[in-house]
């Protein structure tokens, strides 16, 4: 392939045919660039004396923020078909990162219109992209992938593939408010936020304009709307009261029994409050080797009494609402 120095203002960025990247550049990427420039070529595609951007958005994103007039490029040969391109920039970036849910819609919907046969999509694509190799999946990202709108927002929010058959479920303005109300929150919420909103509806049958208006959730969501700090928190909380009180009372239990353990210093546990997994993470804070000793006597002094007996106790208890 040729190599050769091109204008930024050649590039057709407007065209984005073959772009599946919804992550800008991070500040040291920018930093990077900002002090050496681009020295691993972009990839384009050559058509009617200008050129269309086949791999290198990121790169190609900070040249233009460091203000760089001119970049190395690498030209595709003319031959090869908008299939063969659109699989040469998949294979080029999968072997250099992982991809989000809605980067893995896009490349679906885009390999779909480059015609790649749903067979091939199943047999090679799907597995690469650690997805079940079945129809459904195509079918469930497809329909993702058509709510372009709440890509960026899936994307930042990392769901995974069993998030989006419930968030799928509801009527576009529920699909809205619901977007509304995850950019608020982490990856692991936002997926708790859906399935608890889901198994509301489901068992409620009302509007989810109504649940969101009932008396101990409603002030919440304007808390959120207002930016109250952890007024999150309190809105997941208070739905998983009304949705899981059975799951609710145990959390409520392992909160107690966590406040009984003497954990050393400053240190903190956490534990997964969907209880999917039932495994305490423990940060402690040491700033030598005699604080560390110390922290890690007093830690081992702290698991001789019964409170850690009945945290695992809670944590390992079945769940069945």
């Amino acid at each position: 392939m040729e190599i050769k120095e091109i204008d930024l203002s050649d590039l057709r960025l407007e065209d984005r045919c073959f772009n599946f990247t919804l992550a800008g550049p991070d500040e040291k990427f920018l930093a990077s660039v900002q002090q050496v420039g681009i020295t691993e070529p972009v990839k384009i595609k050559a058509e009617d004396g200008s050129f269309i951007l086949v791999t290198g958005w990121k790169r190609v994103e900070a040249a233009r923020a460091a203000g760089l007039k001119k970049i190395p490029a690498r030209i595709l040969p003319a031959g090869l078909t908008d299939l063969e391109i659109f699989r040469l920039a998949f294979f080029e970036n999968y072997s250099q990162r992982d991809f989000s849910l809605a980067e893995k819609a896009l490349l679906i919907k885009k390999f779909l219109k480059f015609g790649l046969g749903q067979e091939e999509l199943i047999a090679e694509i799907l597995p690469r992209l650690q997805l079940p190799p079945e129809r459904p999946t195509i079918e469930t990202l497809v329909k993702l992938v058509a709510l372009d709108w709440a890509l960026p927002e899936i994307h930042r929010g990392r769901w995974k593939l069993a998030t989006a058959p419930l968030f799928l479920s509801f009527p576009l303005e529920e699909q809205k408010l619901i977007i509304g109300l995850a950019v608020a929150f982490n990856h692991n919420q936002q997926a708790e936020l859906i399935d608890l909103l889901f198994t509301l509806k489901k068992r409620q049958a009302k509007q989810l304009t109504a649940i969101l208006s009932e008396k101990e959730i409603g002030p919440l969501v304007e808390e959120m709307k207002e930016g109250k700090p952890r007024a999150g928190d309190r809105l997941v909380t208070a739905l998983r009261e009304k949705a899981l009180p059975q799951l609710s009372r145990i959390n409520q239990e392992i909160q107690a029994t966590i406040k009984q353990i003497n954990l050393p210093g400053q240190g903190r546990l956490n534990y997964d409050q969907t209880l999917e997994k039932t495994a305490v993470s423990i940060y402690l804070e040491a700033r030598n080797k005699d604080q560390l000793e110390l922290v890690l006597k007093n830690l081992s002094e702290s698991l001789k009494a019964g409170e850690w007996d009945t945290l695992f106790k809670i944590l390992n208890n079945k769940i069945d609402e």
